[in-house]
């Protein structure tokens, strides 16, 4: 009885020994980092279409087939065969793949060719995890990323330009309130505008009439006209610039126009544009 008490007893303390270290070992396997995987969801109806928000902590999970080929499509300008990119494969002698400006296409020549791949461009990294489908699981024939970063800095790109649509805007409205109305007509009437002034850049023939409208004309310094620039706007016709003296034509119908105020400086055009109430902005490049 004694020495089968003693045999129990080694055995339960090999028994409890073995737990032990099974515990051990679990809960040190527990504490390892988790190797998640996202699966990118269908961008619409079919399955086989994929779409994955960007996340460079992430990595993704794209199910195939033998059989079937899978395209990974990367932000429009990203490239993937640039001079600091590349491409790596665990068991690339299962796959037949190409690669080429901002698009990878591979196949599997294998039935199980599970592996990772991961790809290195002049923008992202990313991680990719190759598995067989799952029975009744569609295979990714096509995946597409959408970019956060992307979003944001075009946000913030969107809001400079307005804000500086907006600061050019009321610079343009400030000077606009200093018109000038000093001018002196000489000549046949009826070719006569409503009214006119100048903001020191352009110069606004108004006619609130059914009228026709003359020809107008710039008198240079030595007494010949050129025909001006010019676009209507409403009842107004706009002339791309201010002059000392403008000459009217229709038919033979004559007048003459004096500015008064006229200052061979203007105004510089802080708006970049002819069309009033409106800003020009220089695309940024990023």
């Amino acid at each position: 009885m004694t020495i089968r008490l003693k045999s129990r007893g080694s055995k339960c303390r090999f028994c409890a020994n073995a737990l032990a270290a099974s515990s051990a070992i679990a809960a040190a396997l527990y504490t390892l980092p988790a190797h998640a995987l996202t699966t990118p969801g269908p961008c619409g109806a079919d399955a086989h279409i994929r779409c994955a928000v960007f996340d460079s902590s992430e990595v993704y999970r794209v199910p195939f087939r033998a059989g079937t080929a899978t395209l990974i499509q990367l932000e429009s300008g990203e490239v993937i065969d640039g001079p600091a990119s590349g491409m790596g494969m665990g068991d690339s002698k299962a796959w037949k793949v190409g690669a080429k400006s901002n698009w990878i296409l591979f196949k599997p020549t294998e039935a199980h060719a599970d592996t990772n791949l991961i790809v290195v461009t002049d923008r992202r990294r990313y991680a990719i995890e190759l598995v067989s489908a799952d029975r009744g699981e569609a295979a990714v024939w096509s995946l597409n990323f959408t970019y956060p970063d992307t979003r944001s800095r075009e946000a913030r790109a969107a809001a400079r330009k307005q804000a500086l649509a907006a600061d050019r805007a009321r610079s343009s409205a400030a000077t606009s309130l200093h018109a000038n109305e000093n001018y002196e007509m000489q000549g046949d009437t009826v070719l006569a505008p409503t009214s006119m002034w100048d903001d020191g850049r352009f110069t606004y023939f108004r006619y609130a009439t059914t009228r026709d409208l003359p020809d107008i004309n710039r008198v240079l310094p030595d007494g010949s006209e050129a025909l001006v620039n010019s676009h209507v706007d409403g009842d107004t016709v706009v002339v791309h610039e201010t002059a000392a003296k403008f000459m009217l034509r229709l038919g033979k119908s004559v007048l003459g126009v004096r500015n008064n105020g006229y200052t061979p400086d203007g105004q510089f055009n802080t708006t970049g544009t002819t069309v009033p109430g409106t800003v020009r902005i220089t695309k940024e490049h990023e």
